[in-house]
């Protein structure tokens, strides 16, 4: 026959064995385990996601840029053509300064006197090209 224990003899009935304090087990308080697959889920997408998210902005930026140049392509064009004309004009004003016309003259001293130099001998220039 079985020799019974302290507790059985005392009347009491055995009771579980319970975790210590502050150890409950995640049952008991409803929580649910999810274990490392959503964790490194989320760090898989975001690893994905952000440079996806910033290919997208630098391709936009690239092309907004691309189109900033070529609208400053034409000013830039047309800016090179007012300066050949006016060196130009410049040109001729000062081959009249030389032949002597008193309204030339005026204009070369005055253009002098403000620091204007103006090489009657120049060939036009031709503009450059934007993007060179």
């Amino acid at each position: 026959m079985s020799t019974p224990t302290p507790a059985a003899e005392a009347g009491a009935t055995a009771a579980p064995i319970r975790a210590r304090h502050g150890e409950r087990s995640r049952r008991e308080h409803g929580e649910r385990g999810y274990g490392p697959f959503l964790p490194l889920l989320l760090l898989a997408v975001t690893a994905v996601a952000w440079p996806a998210f910033q290919f997208y902005q630098l391709f936009n930026e690239k092309r907004a840029l691309a189109t900033v140049f070529g609208n400053q392509t034409r000013q830039f064009d047309d800016s090179g053509k007012l300066r050949n004309s006016l060196e130009g004009l410049a040109r001729e004003t000062a081959l009249l300064a030389a032949k002597g016309n008193p309204s030339a003259k005026l204009i070369v001293d005055e253009l002098a006197r403000r620091g204007v130099t103006i090489n009657p001998n120049a060939q036009p220039s031709t503009p450059a090209k934007a993007g060179n």
